[in-house]
């Protein structure tokens, strides 16, 4: 009997602007099953999340398809909680539904990282060097360009979110990239769809390379 996946996001699920557009990188019959940081959790406990100085500033996506920002150090341990909660049952993988970059989670079951993964895909097709990054918010360039260099890249970041989504925005940000030397540019969060990808491909004629495509085909290979 095949496993199923677990895919845990750091707003709330379920995420209906992913997992019906990915699902089928999978074998048929895959059961994914979903779980979000700030299920269940008022406004005023989801405010108490905000980043304050000094905080790495993440963004994910409510139920009611609204953005919500948080800092990646006040939902880190809920993450792990959650992942405890998962160990308790049987899994073939659980994917963090975000490109940010997260310190290793303690789990039995193996825990997909996307932040690693994009960032090693992406070095075994570009051999290093320098890369556009379209990231939601302007205050998330700095962590993203400091995950990339770890890598090997340098990095040229533009702003356009993917929730609060205008066409505008994103048109304009790849243009910018298009004007400079980097390989490809990259739609750095798990956010950002398909559509978003051909819009942003009429805009330039480097590659554009989606997260949520790669990594849910490279962790189907584990199902």
């Amino acid at each position: 009997m095949r496993k199923p996946v677990a895919v845990v996001t750091i707003g709330q699920s379920p995420r209906t602007d992913l997992i019906p557009f990915v699902c089928h990188f999978f074998p048929e019959g895959t059961e994914i099953v979903e779980r979000g940081v700030l299920d269940g959790r008022t406004e005023t406990e989801m405010a108490s999340l905000a980043p304050e100085r000094g905080e790495t500033v993440l963004v994910s996506r409510l139920r009611n398809g609204k953005s919500v920002i948080m800092a990646k150090e006040k939902i880190e341990p809920a993450i792990q909680t959650i992942i405890d909660e998962l160990n308790r049952d049987t899994f073939a993988a659980i994917l963090l539904a975000c490109t940010g970059k997260f310190r290793p989670f303690a789990s039995k079951i193996p825990v997909v990282c996307p932040d690693y993964l994009l960032c090693q895909a992406v070095k075994g097709l570009l051999e290093g060097g320098k890369i556009g990054l379209i990231v939601p918010l302007k205050e998330q360039a700095g962590s993203a360009e400091e995950k990339w260099k770890e890598a090997g890249f340098a990095t040229a970041a533009e702003a356009a979110s993917p929730y609060d989504f205008q066409e505008s925005a994103l048109i304009e940000a790849v243009k910018r990239l298009d004007q400079t030397d980097a390989k490809a540019i990259v739609l750095d969060c798990i956010g950002y769809t398909e559509e978003m990808k051909d819009l942003a491909k009429k805009h330039t004629a480097k590659p554009v390379i989606l997260p949520r495509s790669l990594i849910f085909r490279l962790l189907a290979e584990l199902l």
